[in-house]
């Protein structure tokens, strides 16, 4: 695995291992956040070809200001973002996670993708779903390593002292 990562800060982590690019979010994203998440992602996307993405929300909470909603819808409606496919995973419950599934139902709504695009309760839902726009020899385990490297590099910095 050649995981690369940019932390952004204690609240989001983007990684990309070869064609899949994971998104670690313990908080909703500001404006900063998602201008990063475009750049860095069209950059990546611009040095490895077409990406899948896999977008999981663990925690937070969730307040999204108009140029975060705007910026979410106008990156879903690119055909050339993220073009393997796309995965937003809820992993919150109770009311903070239907005001995150509220949120990506509202960008994808007003967005349309032009992607293959699903929204998931888990992780493992996701990561089969997102398998067959990979190419091999990606398997369900490098995809969950991935995403679990990213994951656990989020809680280092997050438990680390300041």
């Amino acid at each position: 695995m050649a995981l690369v990562t940019e932390l952004i800060d204690d609240r989001v982590i983007f990684a990309h291992d070869g064609p899949l690019f994971v998104c670690v979010w313990r908080g909703a994203p500001t404006a900063a956040h998602m201008r990063a998440l475009g750049e860095i992602g069209r950059r990546v996307e611009g040095e490895s070809g077409p990406l899948a993405l896999l977008n999981v929300a663990v925690g937070g909470v969730p307040t999204f200001d108009d140029e975060v909603r705007k910026t979410a819808t106008a990156y879903t409606r690119d055909p050339a973002r993220f073009a393997r496919a796309r995965a937003h995973v809820v992993a919150m419950t109770g009311f903070t996670g239907v005001a995150v599934l509220a949120f990506i139902n509202t960008f994808l709504l007003l967005g349309r993708p032009p992607r293959p695009t699903k929204v998931l309760r888990s992780t493992d839902d996701a990561i089969r779903w997102i398998l067959p726009f990979l190419p091999p020899p990606w398997d369900s385990e490098r995809v969950h390593a991935t995403f679990a490297a990213a994951r656990a590099r989020l809680e280092e910095r997050t438990a680390a002292p300041p």
